[in-house]
């Protein structure tokens, strides 16, 4: 029984798509007790081989496994991932030739693998081409970097896997809050120029998680971000240069993430259109009862200050607008004309001698019209005529 699991268990992870080498063997005969400490006793090699005329090209494999909190007030984001990284090591093959068992042809068979301390960190043995995330919110770690262990394949495949959960810093836009997008940046690069170490996506996986949104079976939807959907992801590579005068290549990861608004539609904007209704409803109140028809003015226009302390927990302090300020402006300024319409109304009442005057027959219509007009033209301005439909489809 304790076999039959075991072969479950290999035979899943062999298969996995996020293995950045996910096509080699395993030796057909037993390697000597001794071979992996020979091995590393063979390698000393840890710098750049300069003579070397072409980059190292490291291929990236990132399997994002969880989004565990989006801060809009931080502006950053919590990730658990998978990060395999894999290159051709000169040096490495140089010392599988001497103990004769580098391979070309086939599948690789897989040899060793050694903890980043042992082959990377203070004893080096092999060069590191020292990946990193760019924006990386917490110090990253200078020792071993982004590896929680080293293997060594047989043709000269040195790779790389760390399995962690960090913050990364988000570049939001709040611009369209609360229906908004938002991109969950990845960044990685390589401390080395480009003319030295060249990043890559890692093919099929990249692919694979691109198509599927990182699902990997009918029954696993993929990622779960609370408050969010998963709506797109998207990598690409890229150049960037520094103030050192050498260009750095790097992975770009973009995950498209959309805010799920429900909470916000039915918790926030429909009871303010409805605290809004209360206001305007004074108008059908006998203009004699200004002290009343003003109390409740007054009344809505405090709810609608509270609203805004329940918005100010999701955000930082911004320079512009969100839809939702214009939004809750907007409704600020109809509320306080009420206010302003109920005494105006009381004072032409006592000149006309009139029960219901002019204004409050004309506010009863004028006001929600105007209001529901003016709130369709900003959803116009912040989500286009397209995405203002969209919304309403919703």
């Amino acid at each position: 029984m304790k076999k039959n699991i075991v072969i479950i268990i290999i035979t899943l992870f062999l298969n996995s798509t996020a293995l950045a080498i996910n096509n080699y063997k395993y030796p057909e005969k037993d390697l000597s007790e001794n071979f992996c400490i020979d091995l590393i006793e063979r390698l000393g090699s840890p710098n750049f081989p300069y003579s070397k005329k072409k980059p190292i090209v490291v291929e990236i494999d990132l399997q994002i496994e969880d989004i565990h909190k989006i801060s809009g007030k931080n502006l950053d984001f919590e990730t658990s991932y998978s990060l395999w990284a894999h290159w051709k090591d000169d040096n490495v093959i140089k010392a599988l030739k001497e103990l004769e068992v580098f391979t070309t042809k086939g599948k690789p068979n897989y040899l060793c693998d050694y903890s980043p301390k042992t082959i990377i960190g203070e004893n080096r043995k092999i060069f590191d081409p020292v990946i990193e995330f760019f924006n990386l919110k917490e110090k990253p770690n200078f020792e071993t970097g982004q590896q929680d262990w080293v293997e060594i394949f047989s043709d000269g495949t040195v790779q790389s896997r760390i399995r962690d959960t960090r913050i990364f810093k988000g570049y939001f836009n709040f611009k369209n809050f609360p229906f908004d997008k938002q991109n969950l940046s990845f960044e990685i690069w390589s401390e080395f120029p480009n003319s030295m170490v060249r990043i890559i996506a890692e093919e099929p996986a990249m692919s694979e998680y691109k198509k599927n949104l990182y699902s990997f079976n009918a029954e696993n939807e993929g990622i779960s971000i609370p408050g969010w959907y998963l709506a797109g992801m998207n990598y690409e590579n890229y150049t960037s240069s520094e103030n050192d005068g050498f260009q750095y290549s790097g992975l770009v990861v973009n995950l498209e993430v959309e805010r799920q608004s429900a909470y916000y539609l039915f918790k926030i904007i429909l009871p303010i259109i409805f605290i809004l209704a209360i206001s305007w409803s004074v108008f059908w109140v006998r203009g004699s009862q200004l002290e009343a028809k003003v109390n409740i003015t007054i009344v809505c226009l405090l709810s609608l200050i509270a609203y805004n302390f329940i918005i100010d927990e999701d955000l930082p302090k911004l320079s512009y607008l969100t839809f939702l300020d214009c939004f809750i402006l907007l409704s600020y300024f109809y509320t306080g004309i009420a206010t302003i319409l109920c005494v105006y109304s009381f004072v032409k009442k006592i000149t006309s001698g009139a029960d219901i005057s002019f204004v409050d027959l004309k506010a009863r219509w004028i006001g929600p019209l105007s209001y529901f007009g003016i709130l369709i033209l900003t959803l116009v301005y912040f989500y286009n005529l397209e995405g203002t439909l969209a919304l309403f489809r919703l």
